[in-house]
């Protein structure tokens, strides 16, 4: 082999490596795109356009309120007009973790509701039957003293001093978001909230932020909690309003 050919060998070397490589690019096994490539997510787990959870308006017939013997003294027929659903929430339960369900009889929800479809007010209204007018009172312990969320008193003097302690969520920025719908269920003739959206039916929707101020109180036997929701600028003339009316009925309630 003379001089010339041992010079050009390694070039050809060099020359057949670049080859090799523009090969293996132009194949991409090795793209800079394929770097930077996220693997695409298991096809149930992929967003389908136009499938988003849609509520409707429910257009059925919602039954008239009919509340069981026992539970109707306590439930005001009417608070400024508003309508009264069955509510399917146990807010006892959940928020005491069910603390208190061996010494729970029974219980009744209702939900007040504005009469129009955009709600600017919504009340819940449970009443649980404890076995004892002591272990009635250990539920509200445990809202007063132990968790103190309900600390504020608010006493009716010309009702036998009857007493429902107040949780002011309003100042803590507690309450319904704006949009929140009023979902029915129409197996279990009744209403329940969820803050996530869900395909199905409601009857209401709230038309802004409802704070709440919520209420506890005793009266025998009975633990009774009154939820309510109404804008910033009203929370405390509707609040009185319907604590007022709530004091009232149960007073007069013979148990």
């Amino acid at each position: 082999m003379d001089k010339k050919n041992k010079i050009n060998i390694p070039y050809l070397i060099i020359i057949a490596g670049l080859i090799l490589i523009i090969i293996y690019l132009f194949s991409n096994g090795g793209s800079g795109d394929d770097i930077t490539q996220v693997s695409p997510q298991p096809t149930g787990l992929q967003p389908t356009p136009g499938t988003a959870n849609e509520p409707v308006l429910y257009t059925g017939e919602i039954p008239q309120l009919i509340i069981p013997r026992g539970f109707a003294g306590f439930f005001p027929e009417n608070i400024s007009g508003m309508r009264r659903v069955t509510l399917l929430i146990d807010s006892m339960d959940s928020e005491t973790e069910g603390r208190f369900s061996s010494n729970r009889e029974e219980n009744f929800n209702v939900l007040y509701l504005s009469n129009s479809v955009q709600a600017d007010r919504e009340v819940e209204y449970s009443v649980y039957k404890m076995k004892s007018p002591e272990a009635a009172n250990e539920v509200l312990e445990y809202y007063t003293n132990i968790r103190k969320w309900n600390t504020k008193p608010k006493q009716f003097e010309q009702l036998d001093n009857f007493t429902f302690w107040i949780w002011e969520g309003y100042l803590e920025g507690s309450g319904r978001p704006d949009g929140i719908y009023f979902y029915w269920d129409s197996t279990k003739n009744g209403s329940f909230l969820l803050d996530e959206k869900i395909s199905g039916s409601y009857i209401a929707q709230a038309k802004t932020r409802l704070v709440c101020l919520h209420g506890e109180a005793v009266y025998g036997e009975y633990f009774i909690m009154v939820d309510v929701h109404a804008p910033q600028e009203n929370i405390i003339e509707f609040s009185d309003m319907v604590f007022e009316e709530a004091a009232k009925q149960i007073t007069s309630n013979t148990i």
